[in-house]
């Protein structure tokens, strides 16, 4: 039997013209184009948005909107600047509570698909992997030059350069109540990075990653959630205690992508030195600063 997916979006209203419009619309029209492609070769694929109230108008088809998520951050922690961001979990469960699909897929809404991206979703698993196996796609980022979904064909054209984030995630379904996010909110730092390792320890480290096949894309390599500083600090937090239970559950291989991680990532951002680089990110135009030369440097995170 093939795989179905069900397509899980949070969108979020913002000004037309800015970053986060352009590339709304462009990710819109690409999911269209991906789901004439998936029924014409019988796979079964919906798209379902969540958002907070207030920011239904941001919802256009092929998604359709399916819940209202009834807290953020905010309720967990008032953190400043204040932003009302979505947790990722109250994401992923509202987006399959009515779901009979196989398979879960989450991305950010800034991330455009190939016309064959649910096709070649379905070869994956079929073909390279297996029905229980999650994995990860990493994206191109191509020129920022683009601003209208009828340049897509040319979009599709663009070599891009593999970027190295977690932005597009797939998974069995029967995976979802085993996820420990804790209450990481997207839009910041680390959540992304939690949410592999989790997929990594619920399927008994067998997460897999998809580089080699250009499916995704993102216009230009925006990082400008890394001058939020209050909410990579909660995120980071809570991926901290999150690991700690998935550890006192799970016997977990050294060589697993869920322990590389934490070695690579999370325990490096634990260390004191990065402690107090955080706090000083806090002081008056450090954090533009250390954003401008993230941005010069091409880093993601």
């Amino acid at each position: 039997m093939s795989p179905s997916f069900t397509h899980i979006l949070n969108p979020f209203v913002c000004p037309p013209d800015s970053e986060h419009g352009i590339a709304s619309r462009v990710t819109y029209a690409s999911l269209t184009h991906a789901l004439e492609h998936a029924k014409a070769a019988g796979l079964a694929v919906e798209i379902n948005a969540i958002v907070k109230p207030g920011d239904e108008t941001a919802v256009c088809p092929p998604a359709r909107l399916v819940a209202r998520l009834a807290r953020t951050v905010q309720d967990i922690r008032p953190l400043k600047p204040v932003r009302p961001l979505p947790l990722i979990g109250d994401i992923l469960q509202a987006g399959a509570a009515s779901s009979n699909a196989s398979h879960m897929v989450f991305t950010n809404m800034d991330i455009a698909v190939r016309p064959d991206f649910y096709v070649q979703l379905a070869a994956l698993i079929t073909q390279r992997f297996d029905d229980a196996t999650p994995f990860i796609v990493y994206r191109r980022n191509i020129p920022a030059r683009y601003t209208d979904p009828g340049q897509l064909p040319a979009m599709y054209a663009e070599p891009g350069e593999r970027a190295y984030g977690f932005d597009c995630f797939v998974f069995p379904r029967a995976l979802l109540n085993n996820l420990d996010l804790g209450t990481s909110c997207v839009g910041a730092a680390h959540f992304d990075y939690l949410m592999f390792m989790a997929l990594d320890a619920a399927s008994g480290f067998r997460i897999q990653r998809v580089g080699d096949l250009p499916l995704t894309f993102h216009l230009g390599n925006d990082i400008a959630w890394s001058g939020q500083i209050d909410y990579i600090e909660h995120n980071l937090n809570e991926a901290l205690s999150a690991i700690a239970r998935m550890r006192a559950r799970h016997a977990v291989p050294d060589d697993s992508p869920f322990a590389r991680l934490e070695r690579g990532h999370f325990r490096p951002n634990a260390r004191l030195d990065s402690v107090w680089l955080r706090k000083l990110k806090r002081l008056p135009g450090v954090a533009p600063i250390a954003l401008h030369a993230k941005r010069w440097l091409g880093r993601s995170h």
